[in-house]
């Protein structure tokens, strides 16, 4: 007899229910791990970007959170996207200013005799007079000129000597340079001067980009030194800018001549060193108030100091970035420097309270008005 292969249906069914609970579990717990690991994930990544340092929107008109990382020490991509951003060419809502009442007269004539008024009044503040040329530690017989730079401009900027020029610009730091355009108008001038070791890489559409003089406040060679000894070499931006005018003239208190010394050793770095016969700023304040007609104060700025030494080797003085001011006349927003701070001292406005920044610039204005000087505040394209 054949024998009879017994099925029990009730098995089958117990495996077939077993299994999928499995599959159910299964899928219960993969779930449960995969949401799990979702919302960490979440959360880890909102905890790293609250840590991450915060840059303002409002860019360019607030650059002082800029000053935990310089543009100068930033990759070359991420230096020129920073650089775009403080500049605004990145930014078309940037802010058109208006400066009103400020704003010096649009129209403007050059008058000889009243340049001949000032210079004769400040003729002790020239460079044969006030200054004294000192051997710097490092000496380059060699002339390298820059980029885009004439043979005579590369003359100028490299000369171990101060001559006398026809026309010449003097470059403050305000952030009304931000957006202005002025390089171009800069550069087309015999002779350029800045103060305080700025930035001008990257911002070369705005300040130009040659220099013949730096003229130091007594405060910047301190900065200089210490900056030249910090371990972290990312923290010194006055490496840099000290490379780009590197040949050019320096002025300083006399004081200062052994730290700007050192530094240039340190960095082999060639330069014509000037320094003060006596202070930079005496005798200058009685000077000032009887060209002005009112007492100006004692303690006035480097700013203004070289606004009235040029005067007197220069001809046509064009005045560019000499803005006090914060506000505009709508109480927008003006950096008080057009460049990031440093990590050695940050950049404040008047921080001791000595200087009379109102009453330096009416002086300025008014020399303008009297056609000694032009001064150029708000963009050069397009006047």
């Amino acid at each position: 007899m054949a024998e009879t292969e017994v099925v029990s249906w009730r098995q089958d069914d117990k495996d077939v229910s077993t299994e999928t609970s499995r599959g159910l579990v299964k899928f219960i717990v993969c779930t449960i791990v995969f949401t799990a690991v979702y919302f960490l994930q979440a959360q880890l990544w909102r905890g790293s970007f609250r840590a991450m340092p915060h840059v303002p929107l409002n860019l360019p008109w607030n650059t002082t959170a800029l000053r935990t990382q310089p543009a100068e020490t930033l990759p070359r991509p991420a230096q020129a996207s920073l650089v775009s951003r403080i500049t605004g060419a990145a930014t078309p809502h940037r802010p058109t200013l208006h400066f009103g009442p400020m704003a010096p007269e649009a129209a403007w004539q050059y008058r000889p005799e009243a340049m001949a008024k000032v210079r004769n009044a400040s003729m002790k503040l020239h460079p044969s007079v006030h200054l004294m040329k000192r051997k710097l530690a490092v000496q380059d017989k060699t002339v390298r000129c820059k980029e885009n730079v004439s043979n005579v401009h590369c003359r100028t900027d490299h000369s171990t000597s101060i001559g006398h020029y026809n026309t010449c610009a003097v470059v403050g730091n305000s952030g009304i340079l931000l957006g202005s355009r002025c390089g171009t108008e800069v550069d087309s001038k015999d002779y350029v001067i800045r103060i305080d070791i700025p930035v001008v890489r990257g911002y070369e559409k705005d300040v130009g980009r040659r220099t013949s003089m730096t003229i130091f406040n007594l405060n910047t060679p301190k900065r200089l030194q210490k900056s030249s000894r910090l371990k972290n070499r990312t923290h010194d931006v006055y490496e840099s800018r000290l490379r780009n005018i590197g040949g050019t003239t320096l002025v300083a208190d006399k004081k200062a001549r052994h730290k700007i010394t050192s530094v240039s050793r340190k960095f082999h770095l060639p330069f014509s060193l000037y320094t003060v016969k006596g202070s930079l700023r005496r005798g200058i304040s009685p000077l000032a108030s009887r060209l002005a007609g009112r007492k100006m104060g004692a303690s006035l700025t480097t700013g203004l100091v070289t606004v009235l030494m040029i005067t007197t080797f220069c001809d046509h003085p064009y005045l560019y970035g000499f803005f006090p001011f914060q506000k505009d006349a709508n109480n927008t927003p003006i950096p008080y420097h057009y460049y990031p701070g440093d990590f050695i001292k940050p950049i404040e406005q008047n921080a001791g309270g000595h200087h009379h920044m109102a009453r330096e610039y009416n002086f300025i204005r008014n020399l303008h008005m009297q056609g000694v000087l032009k001064l150029q505040v708000g963009p050069c394209e397009g006047k």
